[in-house]
């Protein structure tokens, strides 16, 4: 089994960075393989919705959205991690998303279905209800692409850069779910 971690933070050892390479941890501690992804490491324009994709065709917005594609096919698991940004996934993991509408098909059948994936979701504010929305998003988006969810992990009360080390149960959380993958 080869994960791919997937951060849509641009914030590098962050809490949701820290929270996705827990579940990585994971991963490898039962035998599998793992790489990982910045999102805003790669220049990746919007979709501009142009369908040259649905045409049989790959997307042909010339930018760095091919070696991130070519990641997602070659993996069997995803662990997608964003912040909360004003109740939604961040820029970048939108973004992500977006481009992902090239796996499909004009039957709308997704080319990386049947994977396995993970949910990441970190936020500030104390209350589980403020990332309901961009844990929603990304189980929306694993389920049309029919990827079946392993776990997530959601943290809160992520002010400061290194606050999900200090949650032990959640850290705990997050390499379980890990092991979930295998």
């Amino acid at each position: 089994m080869h994960v791919l971690g997937i951060v849509g933070s641009p914030r590098v050892n962050g809490n949701t960075d820290i929270l996705v390479d827990e579940i990585l941890s994971g991963v490898r501690s039962s035998g599998g393989t793992i790489d990982k992804i910045y999102i805003s490491d790669f220049d990746i324009k919007p979709c501009d919705a142009c369908m040259a994709c649905q045409s049989g065709k790959k997307c042909v917005i010339d930018d760095q959205w091919h070696q991130i594609a070519a990641k997602i096919l070659k993996a069997d698991g995803l662990v997608m991690g964003t912040p909360v940004y004003w109740n939604a996934v961040s820029a970048q993991m939108k973004i992500f998303m977006d481009r992902c509408f090239s796996f499909l098909d004009d039957n709308f059948e997704s080319e990386i279905k049947d994977k396995s994936g993970a949910i990441v979701v970190t936020c500030g504010a104390p209350d589980t209800a403020m990332t309901a929305i961009s844990k929603l998003i990304i189980e929306d988006f694993m389920k049309f692409n029919k990827i079946a969810i392993v776990g997530e992990v959601i943290g809160t009360n992520m002010r400061n850069k290194d606050d999900a080390l200090k949650a032990q149960d959640l850290m705990a959380a997050a390499f379980q779910t890990g092991r979930k993958f295998i």
